[in-house]
């Protein structure tokens, strides 16, 4: 099987911006062919010609043109590419971001590894097992959640040699929304806790750093779809894959797995509230022929987001639970189901996989939970 051959149109009116671009990403790539534009009225007519890229970044303020309008008839004519802005306006941040038109913001002067980003998220969606209707569907989402300032700034602040948990605690105390769910789950008896607590800095130790950045990135990416779909949706869409996550953390701690695998159980299962909202959004009659399931949705946010190949693979939802390609994603599987499937029951084959996996007994006893709540 031939080797894809990866193509970035960068557009730019400066020449030497463009000659400069075009080196760096040659040292840094040099498996990507570079195409670049000046003029970019003559971007209809390089599209008329077949070219088909898979990354676009364009600068955003040219003469007589806005970046986002170039953006705008790529998103129509080359909706698998992924379509990235520059800019040294940084006040032009949140208005950027609210785009539906943009993946990604490079805010000028960027560095090596912010340009590399954008290319391995291409690289790593084309991997991804997706067919070409549903590439083009993706491509062309009303809305794209962005990765929320309050992660960023968590992620930044776990990145320090010495952070210390009540730091973390002092960033999320200034969100209540975030601050009520993490102090709801750490009192949650269904995840093991006995004792309350209105400590944010103890609810975050109970909880684990990594469980901590999946809620607050589940809920601060969802309020991108508040006042898109109705409230009333969007409280039962976030309610429901919490319910989801927390069932599937408890099957994990239940069958006596470690605490990673039960906080990435809990993140790949937490991440379908993203695909169901964008679904409800997209088509919300559901009857849409070239639609995408919600759960690839949800995987294609997160490889924009830059999460690791194996949850994307997590997060991916299919038919058959033999098909799942790890632990954390039969646990997903099985945690949809019974949330979504009321006295849902495993046929012969499913019982024998999660018997082989030592869930079944862990899984009976979910089971018995939920029909005497």
């Amino acid at each position: 099987m031939a080797t894809k051959e990866f193509m970035v149109l960068l557009i730019d009116d400066e020449e030497l911006i463009l000659r400069a671009l075009k080196r760096t990403l040659s040292r840094l790539l040099p498996h990507w062919k570079v195409e670049t534009l000046q003029d970019g009225h003559q971007l209809t007519e390089m599209l008329s010609k077949g070219l088909q890229p898979d990354v676009v970044i364009t600068d955003r303020l040219m003469p007589g043109l806005h970046g986002e309008q170039l953006l705008q008839q790529i998103q129509q004519s080359c909706p698998m590419a992924l379509r990235c802005i520059l800019t040294a306006d940084n006040s032009a941040d949140l208005l950027v971001q609210e785009s539906a038109l943009i993946h990604f913001y490079l805010a000028k002067p960027f560095t090596d590894d912010q340009l590399v980003q954008v290319f391995s998220c291409a690289e790593q969606l084309q991997a991804l097992d997706f067919s070409a209707t549903e590439r083009a569907y993706l491509g062309r989402l009303a809305v794209l959640p962005v990765l929320p300032p309050l992660y960023q700034k968590i992620q930044g602040l776990l990145n320090k040699a010495d952070f210390q948990l009540k730091d973390v605690a002092e960033l999320i105390s200034h969100d209540p929304v975030v601050s009520s769910r993490l102090l709801q789950l750490a009192n949650s008896a269904f995840l093991g806790f006995s004792r309350s607590t209105l400590s944010l800095t103890e609810a975050i130790s109970r909880l684990g750093l990594d469980m901590t950045k999946s809620i607050v990135l589940a809920l601060k990416s969802s309020l991108v779809y508040q006042g898109r779909i109705s409230t009333g949706q969007h409280q039962r869409i976030t309610e429901q894959a919490f319910h989801q996550a927390c069932m599937a953390r408890y099957l994990c701690k239940q069958a006596g797995l470690g605490a990673e695998i039960q906080d990435y159980a809990f993140l790949v299962s937490l991440f379908d509230c993203l695909g169901w909202m964008a679904e409800h959004l997209q088509q919300p009659s559901m009857a849409d022929e070239d639609s995408c399931h919600f759960s690839r949705i949800s995987a294609y946010l997160l490889t924009l987001w830059g999460f690791e190949n194996t949850i994307i693979q997590a997060v991916m939802l299919p038919e058959q639970l033999a098909d799942c390609s790890s632990l954390p994603g039969v646990v997903h599987w099985l945690a949809h189901k019974v949330a979504h499937h009321k006295n849902f029951e495993l046929n012969e084959s499913d019982q024998h996989i999660v018997e082989s996996l030592q869930l079944y007994p862990a899984w009976t006893e979910l089971l018995a939970g939920l029909k005497t709540s």
